[in-house]
């Protein structure tokens, strides 16, 4: 199942423009970084997760945004 916000709008990356290909090809990047980790080794999980966070922060200028969420 797709992604829908409160809206009901649905995410469509399928297509093959330049835009959507680096949208998914970051994303790839992401879960290849979260899945990069030890999985009988807590401290390898934590840095996986830290690290695919700050990624997608970086890539996608959302720190700001996450940081007044989360604070709420």
């Amino acid at each position: 199942m797709k992604y829908k916000n409160k809206d009901g709008i649905e995410l469509n990356y399928s297509g093959d423009d330049s835009h959507q290909m680096l949208v998914r090809e970051v994303i790839s990047e992401a879960i290849r970084i979260l899945n990069s980790h030890n999985m009988f080794d807590s401290q390898s999980k934590s840095w996986a997760i830290d690290r695919g966070i700050h990624f997608l922060e970086t890539n996608f200028d959302i720190k700001e945004k996450w940081n007044e969420v989360s604070n709420s």
